[in-house]
């Protein structure tokens, strides 16, 4: 009877056979190089120098007229991109030096933009800053609040808003601010 081999000779043997064909091919490919590369310039006759200094020269002489090429074809590119975006400004009423007709701010402040850049006011800076609250009835934190222009919190904020006026309009008002008439509403209904 034969003995059988065991699978970790085979598993041995084929690991040693894979990294001894690896290192063969990186072999070959190391000595080819350096011999061609040698050989490339050991071995060079006159004709072989004759096409590179050729190819040197019509490279030099046709690149001006390859970058010119580029050039032309980017602004070309660039000419088409801003007439494309030109004509979509146009359609859509946009354009870059054009200001906006209602700023964020007026619409945060409820006042038409026109009273808000005569008043000057920065974003965040508060209308009435509580300058009626006496100076007895302030803690250290409103002061300091005041101070450093941060606006105040708590009992001030509700003194002031018990201030403002309020909106209590009536549906006629509402509708009206929407702009809604009743003829429009039934036309709605009988669709």
């Amino acid at each position: 009877m034969a003995a059988e081999p065991d699978f970790n000779d085979l598993v041995h043997d084929a690991i040693n056979d894979f990294f001894s064909q690896i290192f063969g091919v990186a072999q070959a490919g190391f000595t080819r190089f350096t011999t061609n590369f040698y050989n490339s310039f050991a071995q060079v006759s006159s004709t072989r120098w004759t096409k590179v200094i050729g190819s040197v020269v019509f490279y030099i002489i046709i690149r001006p007229y390859i970058e010119r090429f580029f050039r032309w074809s980017s602004d070309r590119e660039r000419k088409n991109r801003e007439e494309k975006e030109k004509k979509q400004a146009e359609a859509t009423g946009y354009s870059e030096g054009k200001k906006a007709k209602v700023s964020a701010n007026s619409l945060r402040s409820g006042k038409p933009a026109a009273a808000e850049s005569e008043s000057g006011k920065v974003l965040g800076e508060v209308e009435n800053t509580d300058d009626e609250v006496d100076d007895e009835e302030e803690g250290e934190a409103v002061r300091f609040a005041r101070e450093s222009g941060v606006p105040e919190w708590g009992k001030n904020v509700r003194r002031r808003q018990k201030k403002q006026p309020s909106h209590n309009l009536t549906e006629e008002q509402l509708l009206e601010m929407l702009d809604w008439s009743d003829e429009e509403g039934q036309s709605e209904k009988k669709e």
